[in-house]
């Protein structure tokens, strides 16, 4: 879950952005302007998302659907839909008593996720999430989100993507934080799964978080993945990678990540990963705010 404040008037925002994070510290909060609502409102609508809107900005929503003297409207997406949205006006007292009831399915997941920059030509966001292996599909979803935001790459491309990308989560996890050894998948037994269980509830190994930073935008995606374990002989690995027919699971896992990745580096301890994507569209080529025309005869300056 995160929030998405929409408003145009920074006092309100800087409101209702410390009411939200004092609520729930680990739920990220994003932010909005009226125009860009406008124009992607249904990019930015997730059964995820909380909207919170300025309540004077009749151009959000429609003015019947506000009260008056609303210091809010709260947003949240209909039963399974993705695109019709329930609005509830709220004064400033009820949206506290509002965000106190509400379910914190981001801290159910466990996963804090910070948006340094978020615009609709790029965003970056850090994340921070505990050695828990059932966020490691919650985590890979959220990344993937990037790829149809923003337009980067789609199906086969982006189903290969998405196997690498798990591929590099569970390496961190697993082998990273948790350091369970390859080996063990090979022999047959259910050990490895066994292990993991054991180490996720004992220290040091429960007391790891994996990191990772995500930077997306119309040249493509890059995803950086930290572990906090003692990370591998890098070289070694890759070299390997070169016979295929000799290597562990592990080492598959690996061959898959730089098949899959137009760019794939470590650093020199082996516990960071870079996954580069680029984005296979036109308007790659193109500087951030720009786009072609329908004619493609010229360029349009993006609002």
């Amino acid at each position: 879950m995160r929030f998405l404040i929409i408003a145009n008037d920074a006092r309100f925002y800087h409101e209702l952005y410390s009411i939200c994070r004092r609520l729930h510290s680990h739920v990220a909060v994003a932010h909005a302007s009226c125009e860009h609502w406008r124009i992607s409102s249904e990019e930015l609508t997730t059964q995820e998302t909380i909207l919170i809107a300025d309540g004077r900005e009749s151009s959000v929503v429609e003015p019947e659907q506000i009260t008056e003297n609303a210091f809010a409207v709260i947003g949240t997406v209909r039963q399974n839909s993705n695109l019709q949205l329930r609005w509830e006006s709220v004064s400033r007292s009820e949206v506290v008593l509002w965000l106190k009831e509400l379910s914190p399915m981001a801290t159910e997941a466990g996963i804090a996720e910070d948006v340094l920059v978020q615009s609709p030509h790029v965003r970056v966001a850090q994340f921070r999430v505990p050695t828990r292996r059932e966020l490691i599909p919650v985590l890979r979803d959220r990344l993937l989100q990037g790829l149809r935001e923003y337009h980067v790459v789609k199906g086969t491309r982006e189903n290969h993507f998405c196997m690498a990308l798990e591929e590099a989560l569970n390496n961190a996890f697993y082998h990273g934080n948790l350091e369970i050894r390859s080996e063990l998948k090979e022999d047959g037994s259910s050990r490895f799964i066994e292990l993991a269980a054991e180490r996720e509830m004992l220290s040091p190994w429960c007391r790891r978080s994996v990191r990772v930073i995500e930077m997306v935008s119309a040249f493509g995606l890059w995803i950086t993945i930290s572990d906090e374990g003692s990370g591998f002989n890098v070289q070694a690995a890759l070299d390997r990678c070169n016979h295929p027919e000799s290597l562990l699971a592990s080492g598959r896992g690996l061959l898959m990540m730089r098949a899959f990745s137009d760019e794939l580096f470590f650093n020199s301890a082996g516990n960071e990963v870079n996954l580069v994507l680029y984005a296979e569209g036109q308007d790659r080529e193109l500087p951030l705010g720009t786009r072609l025309s329908k004619s493609g005869e010229k360029r349009l300056v993006l609002a």
